[in-house]
């Protein structure tokens, strides 16, 4: 005997929802797992940092700290901007609330004035003044109608006026929601500014420290190295991890990608690093502090910390061995695990790392291999979204 359809679809149903539970499950435990190696990798990073110099030491504290900073004041630039629509509904809202009150009250003027006129005992004159019993009957119930009216004009005149006095209330809180955000966000500002000072004044006391030891080339191919170490051990990390492919593969992108910010792309791929005989493995972007800078394509953040001589930088795996670095930000807004979309903001522009200028470090990697993001990203393609 066969089963009915509509059977056969449930239990159908139930094993797919069964099978999307367990897929479920499975990719949680994977992301908790890379994020447990990834966070044990960056650790140990932290170490290896800490025990460096003390300027370098101070350098990624003060400029984690900045970037702390930086984003909370754009947080709540986001709630000074929600505030102040909130504040303008309520006094547009207050504007129609008045208006409807005055509306109401000529009205309500109106009917009383047409009731003075007949005078105190208007029901007892209509009742008397009519010989007719159709037009009397006629006559009763518009004047029922009339005085139902006016109780129901006195009755919204009576709602508006409470509406009103609520609408008060919640401007006045609102005003001081907004007041209190400003006033968050100056201290914030205050605390950036002196943190900027202070970053400065490391990052000359470093400068000085390689000078009279003559580091500065042994710090870049530290630098290097330190970059070169981080990327093989995500590679690693990553290959045992895999994140689910999208429809689409980086490699087909070749060529058309948007550069991740909008800028003057300097320190060309390939050229010489003075004053080793290194090579830049990426481009710098010279750009505004604080512009946004977006992810090239799909992926899934793979490292979001500092990282010295890349200050804060964040790493989005693609897939298929495909990396993309994004260095010397000042703030991050991604972290690791997090995935992200073509154009998505994950942070923004800065001078990390102990960097003099601001711009964007930027680099795409295949298996680890440096690769030229000009012939990646297409000339003068930016992204547009807000």
């Amino acid at each position: 005997m066969r089963l009915p359809v509509v059977l056969f679809l449930c239990l159908i149903f139930a094993l797919n929802s069964a099978g999307f539970a367990a897929d479920k499950a499975k990719t949680q435990k994977q992301l908790t797992q890379l994020k447990s190696k990834i966070e044990k990798l960056r650790k140990t990073i932290e170490v290896k940092e800490n025990s460096k110099s003390s300027y370098n030491r101070k350098l990624r504290q003060i400029e984690k700290q900045i970037g702390e900073l930086s984003n909370k004041i754009r947080d709540s630039r986001r709630a000074i901007k929600t505030r102040q629509r909130s504040l303008a509904k309520l006094n547009k809202s207050k504007r129609t609330i008045q208006n409807d009150i005055a509306r109401h009250n000529r009205q309500l003027s109106e009917q009383l004035h047409t009731a003075y006129t007949l005078g105190n005992q208007e029901q007892v004159k209509l009742l008397f003044s009519q010989k007719n019993a159709e037009n009397l009957q006629r006559n009763l119930a518009y004047y029922e109608y009339f005085s139902n009216f006016r109780l129901k004009q006195i009755d919204t005149s009576k709602q508006n006026f409470e509406r009103l006095v609520q609408n008060e209330k919640e401007i006045i809180a609102a005003k001081k929601d907004l007041e209190q955000t400003l006033r968050t966000q100056e201290t914030l500002k205050s605390s950036l500014s002196s943190d900027r000072i202070e970053r400065q004044n490391i990052v000359n006391n470093l400068d000085r420290e390689l000078k009279k030891q003559g580091k500065h080339l042994t710090k870049l191919e530290d630098d290097a190295k330190n970059l070169t170490q981080l990327i093989d051990s995500l590679s690693k990390i990553l290959v045992e991890t895999p994140a689910p492919q999208p429809d689409s593969k980086f490699s087909a992108l070749k060529g058309k990608l948007s550069w991740p910010v909008k800028g003057d792309v300097k320190k060309l791929f390939g050229r010489i690093k003075p004053p080793s005989n290194l090579r830049w493995q990426g481009v710098v972007i010279n750009s505004r502090r604080g512009n946004n800078v977006r992810a090239i394509s799909h992926g899934r953040v793979a490292f979001s910390d500092w990282l010295r001589g890349m200050g804060n930088l964040i790493i989005i795996d693609h897939g298929d061995g495909y990396l993309s670095l994004y260095g010397h930000n000042e703030s991050l807004f991604k972290a690791t695990g997090e995935w992200v979309e073509p154009g998505e903001i994950i942070g923004s522009i800065g001078n990390s790392g102990g960097q003099s200028k601001d711009g964007l470090y930027f680099e795409i990697r295949k298996k680890g291999k440096p690769q030229n993001p000009s012939r990646w990203c297409k000339t003068g393609n930016w992204f547009t979204t807000i």
